[in-house]
């Protein structure tokens, strides 16, 4: 026999009230955080609920095509709700997150509603003051919130599987409640495969591209004015490609980086690139982790595009330092390779005080900012938060805050 399915409700009322408690003490204490809890008591109980009438919440991402499946949503949902409670705002000598920014938003929202009422004048300037410190709290929210997908994005991103991209909406408004709703939707991008001739021979490739707040999401291309005489056509702009033997090469060298450290490394290497070494006839693009050189991913034009056929580990022949240190140490091909100083894990593990005559040597060949990477974690995450300034401009360049649509919240906002 069926069992009767169970028509009760839950109590929306106490959940809401249970809320409401909750997002009080955390307002308090993040208005205590930044030091700006003076007039707390002036607020009324009105006030408060309007505080909370105000938050910004964010929902689950949603799937807008079928190349994002379950699990990857899944995934996506619990990294960038763990990021969003992360503090990693620094506001005079305290961190905040992305939720106590929204916090101090809604906060601000209401004082200035509050000053504007008592003042009678919405354009005094008091107000004016207000007004400009709670917008610049949205647009810090805003640019948080979105850095926190695009952490996410970059990671499972990759250029020979597939991309990511974002756009960030806002859920129905409604008057009487002025409360707002985030839906982060999530595109996938199918890997681009290009045939490209060289030297006789058809070499597969896959296409660079990057996530971008403004059109989703943008391949890479490079300048051409860039390439030197590497390019002698009348394109301004060459689409970028990456060889599977260089993402192999990436993976075996750099091999304490798991993939979506690899992923991170590549975007962050090739989100922008302004220059080349120019170097025994090859042509280099440095490869740093924690802005200290590793190794240079290989290029050629071939077909009108930037193709990049591997990855040199700083060691390597036909690198600047890889031929410094095998004149003054004698060291051939074969030597590196069998010392395993190709690889990111013997400069990290090695014992400098027990083997001092060796780190002279790489230190001679330009290698001793390597050794700073002793003390590092090579765990995406830190990588990232190593860098995030690095990621906000490159969101912030993109003018992603706009996404949040907040000149119809704040008119909605002042009609509430």
């Amino acid at each position: 026999m069926a069992r009767k399915k169970n028509n009760r409700r839950k109590k929306p009322a106490q959940q809401a009230n249970g809320g409401y408690k909750k997002f009080i003490r955390e307002l308090y204490d993040t208005l205590r955080l930044a030091g700006i809890d003076q007039l707390w008591n002036e607020n009324t109980d009105a006030d408060k609920h309007l505080m909370y009438s105000m938050r910004i919440r964010i929902q689950n991402p949603v799937a807008c095509n079928d190349l994002v499946s379950s699990a990857e949503l899944k995934r996506i949902a619990v990294q960038t709700k763990r990021y969003f409670r992360e503090p990693t705002v620094e506001r005079k000598k305290d961190k905040f997150s992305a939720y106590q920014l929204m916090l101090l938003y809604c906060y601000l929202a209401v004082r200035e509603q509050v000053i504007t009422r008592n003042l009678g004048n919405k354009n005094d300037p008091v107000v004016l003051e207000r007004r400009e410190h709670k917008n610049k709290m949205l647009d810090q929210f805003g640019i948080n919130c979105i850095l926190g997908h695009f952490r996410i994005m970059i990671q499972l991103g990759s250029p020979d599987y597939k991309y990511f991209g974002l756009a960030l909406r806002h859920a129905a408004i409604y008057k009487e409640s002025p409360s707002m709703e985030m839906v982060p939707d999530i595109y996938g991008i199918p890997a681009e495969k290009k045939i490209i001739c060289m030297d006789g021979h058809k070499r597969p490739a896959y296409r660079l591209g990057k996530p971008d707040g403004m059109e989703i999401f943008k391949w890479s291309v490079v300048a051409s004015n860039t390439l030197g005489d590497a390019y002698t056509g009348d394109k301004k702009k060459l689409d970028i490609y990456i060889q599977s033997h260089a993402l192999k090469r990436m993976a075996q060298r750099l091999d304490l980086l798991k993939r979506p450290a690899i992923n991170y490394a590549l975007w962050e290497n090739t989100i922008t690139i302004s220059s080349f070494v120019h170097h025994r006839g090859k042509l280099l693009l440095p490869v740093k982790i924690y802005d200290t050189k590793i190794g240079y991913l290989v290029a050629e034009v071939a077909d009108d595009v930037l193709l990049f056929k591997t990855f040199l580990f700083i060691t390597h022949n036909f690198t600047p330092e890889g031929d410094t240190l095998r004149r003054i140490s004698g060291l051939g091909k074969e030597d590196i390779s069998y010392w395993k100083i190709d690889r990111l894990s013997t400069f990290v593990n090695l014992d400098t005080g027990k083997y001092p005559a060796l780190s002279g040597l790489f230190e001679q060949a330009g290698l001793a900012n390597i050794f700073q990477l002793k003390d590092k974690d090579f765990d995406v995450e830190q990588m990232q938060e190593a860098n995030l300034d690095g990621l906000m401009r490159y969101i912030e360049r993109g003018k992603n805050a706009d996404t949040i649509q907040k000149q119809e919240f704040e008119a909605l906002l002042q009609n509430a």
